[in-house]
Protein backbone atom coordinates (compact mmCIF):
# COMPACT_ATOMS: atom_id res chain seq x y z
CA UNK A 1 0.00 0.00 0.00
CA UNK A 2 1.44 3.59 -1.03
CA UNK A 3 1.77 6.19 1.27
CA UNK A 4 -1.34 7.74 -0.11
CA UNK A 5 -3.09 5.13 0.48
CA UNK A 6 -2.27 4.66 4.03
CA UNK A 7 -2.84 7.68 4.62
CA UNK A 8 -6.22 8.24 2.79
CA UNK A 9 -7.32 5.60 5.02
CA UNK A 10 -6.16 6.73 8.42
CA UNK A 11 -7.88 10.32 7.15
CA UNK A 12 -11.67 7.80 6.85
CA UNK A 13 -10.88 6.10 10.02
CA UNK A 14 -10.81 9.65 12.17
CA UNK A 15 -14.55 9.94 10.79
CA UNK A 16 -15.40 6.92 12.05
CA UNK A 17 -17.74 7.28 14.69
CA UNK A 18 -17.83 3.19 15.79
CA UNK A 19 -15.18 0.24 15.01
CA UNK A 20 -15.05 -1.94 12.16
CA UNK A 21 -16.63 -4.52 14.05
CA UNK A 22 -20.48 -4.05 12.76
CA UNK A 23 -22.00 -4.47 9.69
CA UNK A 24 -24.80 -2.74 7.58
CA UNK A 25 -27.67 -3.86 5.86
CA UNK A 26 -29.90 -1.62 3.72
CA UNK A 27 -33.37 -3.27 2.24
CA UNK A 28 -35.78 -1.56 0.64
CA UNK A 29 -39.13 -2.81 -0.43
CA UNK A 30 -39.70 -1.10 -4.43
CA UNK A 31 -43.17 0.84 -4.05
CA UNK A 32 -44.57 -0.24 -1.01
CA UNK A 33 -46.61 2.28 0.76
CA UNK A 34 -46.48 2.71 4.10
CA UNK A 35 -50.72 2.24 4.77
CA UNK A 36 -50.06 -1.47 2.61
CA UNK A 37 -47.08 -2.06 5.09
CA UNK A 38 -49.14 -1.60 7.95
CA UNK A 39 -51.76 -3.53 6.65
CA UNK A 40 -49.64 -6.55 5.98
CA UNK A 41 -49.81 -8.99 8.47
CA UNK A 42 -45.60 -9.22 9.52
CA UNK A 43 -45.17 -10.92 12.47
CA UNK A 44 -41.31 -11.87 11.88
CA UNK A 45 -40.29 -8.00 11.27
CA UNK A 46 -42.39 -6.97 13.91
CA UNK A 47 -40.22 -8.79 16.70
CA UNK A 48 -37.80 -6.66 15.66
CA UNK A 49 -39.20 -3.42 14.92
CA UNK A 50 -42.26 -1.33 14.76
CA UNK A 51 -42.43 1.07 11.82
CA UNK A 52 -42.47 4.45 11.35
CA UNK A 53 -44.33 6.58 8.93
CA UNK A 54 -41.72 7.99 6.27
CA UNK A 55 -41.50 9.98 3.68
CA UNK A 56 -39.49 8.92 0.46
CA UNK A 57 -37.21 11.60 -0.75
CA UNK A 58 -37.41 10.25 -4.35
CA UNK A 59 -41.18 9.46 -6.45
CA UNK A 60 -39.68 6.56 -8.21
CA UNK A 61 -36.54 4.50 -7.96
CA UNK A 62 -33.84 6.24 -9.45
CA UNK A 63 -34.09 9.47 -7.37
CA UNK A 64 -34.87 7.51 -4.24
CA UNK A 65 -31.98 5.36 -3.93
CA UNK A 66 -29.58 8.06 -5.19
CA UNK A 67 -30.64 10.28 -1.96
CA UNK A 68 -30.20 6.94 0.13
CA UNK A 69 -26.51 6.35 -1.04
CA UNK A 70 -25.72 9.81 -0.35
CA UNK A 71 -27.28 9.19 3.44
CA UNK A 72 -30.51 11.02 3.52
CA UNK A 73 -33.14 7.82 4.39
CA UNK A 74 -36.64 8.16 4.18
CA UNK A 75 -37.72 10.85 7.02
CA UNK A 76 -39.89 10.67 9.56
CA UNK A 77 -41.27 13.61 11.55
CA UNK A 78 -40.72 12.21 15.37
CA UNK A 79 -38.42 13.20 17.53
CA UNK A 80 -36.02 9.87 17.53
CA UNK A 81 -32.56 9.19 16.27
CA UNK A 82 -32.09 7.37 12.50
CA UNK A 83 -35.67 7.97 11.49
CA UNK A 84 -35.20 12.00 11.40
CA UNK A 85 -32.05 13.00 10.18
CA UNK A 86 -32.09 16.46 12.46
CA UNK A 87 -31.69 14.29 15.75
CA UNK A 88 -29.48 11.96 14.20
CA UNK A 89 -28.22 10.41 10.91
CA UNK A 90 -27.51 6.58 10.53
CA UNK A 91 -24.48 7.42 8.43
CA UNK A 92 -23.41 10.72 6.57
CA UNK A 93 -21.09 12.44 4.26
CA UNK A 94 -19.63 15.26 6.43
CA UNK A 95 -19.72 18.31 3.81
CA UNK A 96 -21.71 20.84 6.18
CA UNK A 97 -21.84 21.52 9.89
CA UNK A 98 -23.53 19.03 11.90
CA UNK A 99 -25.36 18.93 15.28
CA UNK A 100 -25.57 15.43 16.42
CA UNK A 101 -22.63 12.62 15.21
CA UNK A 102 -23.86 10.18 12.83
CA UNK A 103 -23.96 6.26 13.88
CA UNK A 104 -21.15 6.37 10.73
CA UNK A 105 -19.32 9.71 9.16
CA UNK A 106 -17.43 9.51 6.14
CA UNK A 107 -14.92 12.00 5.05
CA UNK A 108 -16.16 15.39 3.12
CA UNK A 109 -16.52 14.78 -0.97
CA UNK A 110 -16.71 10.60 -0.62
CA UNK A 111 -18.78 9.77 -3.51
CA UNK A 112 -21.51 7.65 -1.53
CA UNK A 113 -21.68 5.89 1.60
CA UNK A 114 -21.19 2.69 -0.23
CA UNK A 115 -18.05 3.86 -1.77
CA UNK A 116 -17.07 5.14 1.78
CA UNK A 117 -17.77 1.96 3.34
CA UNK A 118 -15.63 0.50 0.24
CA UNK A 119 -12.79 2.98 0.74
CA UNK A 120 -12.54 1.26 4.81
CA UNK A 121 -12.25 -2.25 3.68
CA UNK A 122 -15.87 -2.87 4.06
CA UNK A 123 -17.05 -5.74 1.42
CA UNK A 124 -19.82 -3.96 -0.30
CA UNK A 125 -22.43 -6.12 -1.75
CA UNK A 126 -25.87 -5.41 -3.84
CA UNK A 127 -29.01 -7.63 -5.40
CA UNK A 128 -31.79 -5.69 -6.99
CA UNK A 129 -34.98 -6.35 -8.66
CA UNK A 130 -35.42 -3.26 -10.69
CA UNK A 131 -33.56 -2.64 -14.01
CA UNK A 132 -32.70 0.79 -12.53
CA UNK A 133 -30.13 -0.64 -10.98
CA UNK A 134 -28.40 -1.92 -14.85
CA UNK A 135 -29.24 1.38 -16.41
CA UNK A 136 -27.93 3.86 -14.20
CA UNK A 137 -24.17 3.82 -13.48
CA UNK A 138 -24.51 6.05 -10.63
CA UNK A 139 -26.74 2.88 -8.61
CA UNK A 140 -23.82 0.74 -8.89
CA UNK A 141 -21.15 2.65 -7.48
CA UNK A 142 -18.84 1.53 -5.06
CA UNK A 143 -20.03 -1.96 -4.64
CA UNK A 144 -17.16 -4.49 -4.82
CA UNK A 145 -20.32 -7.45 -6.00
CA UNK A 146 -23.73 -6.03 -7.82
CA UNK A 147 -26.02 -8.25 -9.58
CA UNK A 148 -29.47 -7.31 -10.93
CA UNK A 149 -31.85 -10.25 -10.63
CA UNK A 150 -35.26 -8.98 -11.61
CA UNK A 151 -38.10 -10.26 -8.94
CA UNK A 152 -36.53 -12.85 -7.51
CA UNK A 153 -36.33 -12.45 -3.56
CA UNK A 154 -35.02 -15.91 -2.65
CA UNK A 155 -32.76 -15.61 -5.44
CA UNK A 156 -31.16 -12.26 -4.30
CA UNK A 157 -31.13 -13.29 -0.47
CA UNK A 158 -28.74 -17.05 -1.97
CA UNK A 159 -26.53 -14.30 -4.06
CA UNK A 160 -26.00 -12.26 -0.67
CA UNK A 161 -25.54 -14.77 1.74
CA UNK A 162 -22.91 -16.58 -1.12
CA UNK A 163 -20.99 -13.70 -1.27
CA UNK A 164 -20.84 -12.77 1.82
CA UNK A 165 -19.65 -16.39 3.06
CA UNK A 166 -17.09 -15.93 0.71
CA UNK A 167 -15.38 -13.14 2.55
CA UNK A 168 -13.36 -13.62 5.88
CA UNK A 169 -15.01 -13.74 8.88
CA UNK A 170 -13.91 -10.72 10.34
CA UNK A 171 -14.15 -8.54 7.17
CA UNK A 172 -17.03 -6.11 7.42
CA UNK A 173 -19.55 -5.60 4.96
CA UNK A 174 -22.20 -3.03 3.67
CA UNK A 175 -25.10 -5.33 2.03
CA UNK A 176 -27.96 -3.90 -0.12
CA UNK A 177 -31.09 -5.32 -1.53
CA UNK A 178 -33.85 -4.18 -3.33
CA UNK A 179 -36.69 -6.61 -3.44
CA UNK A 180 -39.31 -5.80 -6.04
CA UNK A 181 -42.54 -8.38 -5.34
CA UNK A 182 -44.25 -4.93 -3.99
CA UNK A 183 -43.76 -3.20 -7.66
CA UNK A 184 -46.79 -4.11 -10.27
CA UNK A 185 -47.91 -6.25 -11.16
CA UNK A 186 -47.69 -7.00 -7.41
CA UNK A 187 -46.52 -11.05 -7.67
CA UNK A 188 -44.10 -13.36 -6.38
CA UNK A 189 -43.30 -16.85 -6.45
CA UNK A 190 -45.69 -19.50 -5.81
CA UNK A 191 -48.57 -16.66 -5.87
CA UNK A 192 -51.90 -18.50 -6.58
CA UNK A 193 -52.67 -18.14 -9.99
CA UNK A 194 -55.89 -15.75 -10.86
CA UNK A 195 -59.59 -16.62 -11.63
CA UNK A 196 -59.18 -13.88 -14.81
CA UNK A 197 -56.47 -11.90 -16.10
CA UNK A 198 -56.33 -10.04 -13.64
CA UNK A 199 -52.93 -9.78 -14.15
CA UNK A 200 -53.70 -7.49 -16.87
CA UNK A 201 -54.83 -4.78 -14.86
CA UNK A 202 -51.44 -4.76 -12.81
CA UNK A 203 -49.34 -4.55 -15.95
CA UNK A 204 -46.87 -1.43 -16.33
CA UNK A 205 -48.96 -0.29 -19.35
CA UNK A 206 -52.44 -0.69 -16.89
CA UNK A 207 -50.43 1.44 -14.06
CA UNK A 208 -48.58 4.64 -16.36
CA UNK A 209 -50.65 4.53 -19.20
CA UNK A 210 -52.83 7.47 -17.38
CA UNK A 211 -52.74 11.44 -17.59
CA UNK A 212 -52.11 11.84 -14.68
CA UNK A 213 -54.63 14.78 -14.11
CA UNK A 214 -56.82 14.43 -10.61
CA UNK A 215 -60.11 13.50 -11.44
CA UNK A 216 -63.03 14.16 -8.69
CA UNK A 217 -64.67 10.41 -9.89
CA UNK A 218 -62.06 8.15 -8.49
CA UNK A 219 -62.20 4.88 -6.83
CA UNK A 220 -59.96 2.86 -5.06
CA UNK A 221 -58.67 -0.19 -6.23
CA UNK A 222 -58.89 -2.66 -3.11
CA UNK A 223 -57.90 -5.58 -5.35
CA UNK A 224 -54.73 -4.12 -6.46
CA UNK A 225 -53.77 -2.81 -3.04
CA UNK A 226 -54.27 -6.12 -1.48
CA UNK A 227 -51.96 -7.57 -3.98
CA UNK A 228 -49.18 -5.39 -2.45
CA UNK A 229 -50.24 -6.04 0.89
CA UNK A 230 -49.88 -10.13 0.01
CA UNK A 231 -46.61 -9.28 -1.47
CA UNK A 232 -45.48 -7.43 2.00
CA UNK A 233 -46.40 -10.53 4.08
CA UNK A 234 -44.37 -12.11 1.50
CA UNK A 235 -41.53 -10.10 1.67
CA UNK A 236 -41.91 -10.11 5.49
CA UNK A 237 -40.00 -14.13 5.53
CA UNK A 238 -37.70 -13.58 3.05
CA UNK A 239 -36.43 -10.70 4.79
CA UNK A 240 -37.10 -12.36 7.81
CA UNK A 241 -35.04 -15.35 6.87
CA UNK A 242 -32.08 -12.93 5.25
CA UNK A 243 -31.56 -11.55 8.45
CA UNK A 244 -31.48 -15.16 10.40
CA UNK A 245 -29.08 -16.31 8.69
CA UNK A 246 -26.65 -13.48 8.46
CA UNK A 247 -27.24 -13.47 12.48
CA UNK A 248 -25.72 -16.55 12.71
CA UNK A 249 -21.98 -14.60 11.52
CA UNK A 250 -22.29 -13.61 15.36
CA UNK A 251 -21.53 -9.93 14.17
CA UNK A 252 -23.30 -6.46 15.08
CA UNK A 253 -25.51 -6.21 12.69
CA UNK A 254 -27.56 -2.92 11.99
CA UNK A 255 -30.70 -3.24 9.57
CA UNK A 256 -32.42 -0.41 7.64
CA UNK A 257 -35.91 -1.79 5.67
CA UNK A 258 -38.24 0.82 4.03
CA UNK A 259 -40.12 1.70 0.38
CA UNK A 260 -38.25 3.60 -1.96
CA UNK A 261 -41.27 5.23 -2.42
CA UNK A 262 -44.97 4.29 -2.45
CA UNK A 263 -48.03 3.98 -4.83
CA UNK A 264 -51.21 5.29 -5.67
CA UNK A 265 -54.46 2.66 -6.65
CA UNK A 266 -56.93 4.93 -8.15
CA UNK A 267 -56.31 8.03 -5.71
CA UNK A 268 -57.93 11.43 -7.38
CA UNK A 269 -57.88 9.12 -10.38
CA UNK A 270 -54.00 8.80 -10.59
CA UNK A 271 -52.26 5.20 -11.05
CA UNK A 272 -48.52 4.40 -10.01
CA UNK A 273 -45.72 6.36 -9.19
CA UNK A 274 -43.60 8.80 -10.36
CA UNK A 275 -45.33 12.15 -9.67
CA UNK A 276 -45.82 13.68 -6.21
CA UNK A 277 -49.08 12.29 -4.04
CA UNK A 278 -49.05 11.69 -0.64
CA UNK A 279 -49.33 7.92 -0.90
CA UNK A 280 -45.93 7.60 -3.27
CA UNK A 281 -44.32 9.52 -0.70
CA UNK A 282 -45.43 7.37 2.47
CA UNK A 283 -43.11 4.67 3.11
CA UNK A 284 -42.76 2.05 6.20
CA UNK A 285 -39.23 2.64 7.68
CA UNK A 286 -38.12 -0.07 10.38
CA UNK A 287 -34.06 0.68 12.00
CA UNK A 288 -32.68 -1.80 14.52
CA UNK A 289 -29.73 -3.77 15.33
CA UNK A 290 -29.16 -7.61 15.81
CA UNK A 291 -26.30 -9.43 17.74
CA UNK A 292 -25.70 -6.13 20.08
CA UNK A 293 -26.66 -3.45 22.39
CA UNK A 294 -29.26 -1.54 20.93
CA UNK A 295 -27.99 2.09 19.76
CA UNK A 296 -26.73 4.78 21.73
CA UNK A 297 -28.40 7.84 22.02
CA UNK A 298 -26.89 10.37 20.05
CA UNK A 299 -23.46 11.46 20.57
CA UNK A 300 -21.97 14.63 21.59
CA UNK A 301 -21.86 17.80 18.65
CA UNK A 302 -19.34 17.29 15.91
CA UNK A 303 -18.63 19.47 12.65
CA UNK A 304 -17.45 18.95 9.37
CA UNK A 305 -14.12 21.03 8.65
CA UNK A 306 -14.32 25.02 9.28
CA UNK A 307 -13.66 25.41 5.35
CA UNK A 308 -17.19 23.41 4.87
CA UNK A 309 -20.89 25.85 4.33
CA UNK A 310 -21.64 26.68 7.62
CA UNK A 311 -25.80 26.19 6.10
CA UNK A 312 -27.23 23.26 7.20
CA UNK A 313 -29.70 20.65 5.07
Amino acid sequence: MSWFSSLKKARAQKYQAIENEEDFLLITWDSCRYDAYVKAKTPRLDAYCEPRKAYAHGTYTLPSHVAMFQGFLPHAHIDEPFYNRYVQQVWRISHRKIHTKPLVTFPPHTKSIVTGFQQRGYFTAGVAAMYWFNDADTLRDGYEFFEVTGFDAQKQNELLLEQIGKQPSNRPYFAFVNYGETHSPFRYAGMAEPENKVDERFSLARLFNQKGVKRADWKFDEESFGRQVACAEFLDTKTAELIEDLKTRGRPLTIVVCGDHGECFGEDGLWGHSFYHEKVMEVPLLIFRVNGPPHEPPVASVEAPADAPAKGD
